[in-house]
């Protein structure tokens, strides 16, 4: 289905018009891009148009959005990369047809009725934003589930922390004070920036009230944009077009999130932060970018050891303990795979020992990687309430492109304190880690 020709203004004629833009903003995931086009040509309100906008994109995105032969989805590609989505926002939304904008997550995945959901709730409210119920997921290896757009006063206030993709607004609220900002030049989310806007601008907000977007945050994924994995998106596309009882089946999930205490509260960030600074550990997150400035990494001639006061990555590790002896330690967990991030040069095979001071599994089961590589490892020296790993890995057990130092640690599943008699402690746990030591191996 196409749309005919212009007014002189460059606007379509009203009769013509999509009753909705959605604005896809996207870099270099093509198959992340096509999970997300696919469900929106799921939904059952039709009269959209997409515009999918590449922040400097150097893949087969055009190619990709071109294959679904469809008028209605539109390419534009940046001239440059902006680094995250606010430039391919504001691109499209100054561009759009339609009156209304949504916006979808290359990554994420919309129910078949969010667009008429959305649709509803602005013609019964004679809204100006309208919010979904978002269900947010965890890595796989941790269990963690989430829940966004569901608010105490049953529509959003400013405060309240809503994804991108899980609201739209009116076109006409653009530029009234409310705009995407870069998020190198402000102290919150943008996403929440841009919500807060317009709800200190006196928009009428309503909700849905209905589950119907669903959020894989690549930022919660380690180097989720060096492995480009899209299973998680595949599969739940697969369960929405087969399961008649899908989003029951996803409520039931969130609740035993709950019972079990693996429910992520999500909230608006009370501090300001450095600007930038968030956007940065998101793209170090990711991989985008190196986790270590260069100045930082060190080549290992002796014997060195490091704590764990800079392992940042969501679910893998808890938060900084004291500890009598090494002064202090860290939980792994909720995940089952924690990485214990190095600022070091692998250029030589390196001797490692892990010192544990408390664990809740049992020893021989931890598993050491590198880089999803098993390494070798057995425990050498017992210590009071802990013991020490030891593995060595060798320089050839990495691609020369590819020195990120980061070891592995894997449990068959991370337990709570609680369970075991243990206390009232009701955190996920898997190992207590106080430092790393590395040592050259002689040659030979």
């Amino acid at each position: 289905m196409g749309f005919r020709g212009r007014c002189r203004d460059g606007a379509l004629p009203l009769v013509n018009r999509p009753a909705i833009t959605v604005v896809i903003p996207t870099y270099n995931w093509s198959a992340a891009l096509r999970c997300a086009i696919r469900s929106v040509l799921l939904q059952t309100e039709q009269n959209f148009e997409i515009m999918v906008v590449g922040d400097g994109c150097t893949d087969d995105s055009a190619d990709v959005v071109a294959s679904f032969g469809d008028s209605r989805i539109r390419w534009h590609n940046l001239d440059r990369n902006y680094g995250s989505q606010w430039a391919a926002n504001n691109y499209a939304i100054e561009h759009a047809a339609s009156d209304w904008i949504a916006y979808l997550g290359h990554d994420d995945i919309w129910y078949p009725t969010h667009l008429e959901a959305i649709l509803r709730a602005a013609r019964e409210h004679d809204a100006e934003v309208v919010t979904s119920v978002m269900a947010l997921y965890g890595p796989p290896e941790s269990g963690v589930r989430g829940i966004a757009g569901l608010f105490a006063s049953g529509s959003y206030s400013a405060g309240d922390f809503v994804p991108p993709s899980a609201f739209a607004h009116k076109r006409s609220i653009y530029g009234d004070g409310i705009k995407w900002q870069d998020p190198a030049s402000v102290t919150v989310p943008m996403d929440a920036l841009f919500m807060n806007q317009a709800a200190m601008a006196a928009k009428r907000f309503a909700s849905t009230r209905e589950l119907t977007s669903f959020k894989f945050n690549a930022a919660w994924r380690r180097d989720s944009y060096k492995i480009k994995s899209t299973d998680e998106q595949q599969r739940l596309l697969e369960r929405i077009q087969s399961q008649p009882d899908f989003r029951s089946r996803e409520f039931i999930d969130i609740m035993d999130a709950v019972v079990k205490g693996k429910f992520l509260k999500i909230e608006m960030p009370t501090q300001s932060v450095e600007p930038g600074s968030a956007v940065r550990l998101n793209r170090r997150n990711k991989g985008s970018d190196s986790r270590f400035a260069a100045s930082e990494m060190q080549r290992i001639e002796r014997k060195v050891a490091f704590n764990l006061d800079r392992q940042n990555m969501p679910f893998e590790w808890h938060g900084i303990e004291k500890h009598l002896r090494y002064k202090t330690f860290r939980w792994s967990g909720p995940s089952r795979r924690s990485t214990i991030d190095l600022p070091v040069r692998f250029e030589t095979d390196l001797l490692i020992r892990i010192v544990v001071v408390k664990s809740l599994v049992p020893p021989e089961t931890i598993r050491v990687l590198l880089r999803d590589k098993p390494l070798q490892s057995q425990i050498r020296k017992k210590l009071s309430g802990g013991f020490v790993i030891e593995a060595v890995a060798r320089v050839t057990d990495l691609p020369p492109s590819d020195r990120d130092f980061g070891i592995t640690l894997e449990v068959d599943a991370t337990r709570r304190p609680c369970d075991l008699g243990m206390g009232e402690d009701d955190r996920w746990l898997g190992v207590g880690v106080a430092r790393v030591e590395l040592e050259p191996l002689t040659k030979g």
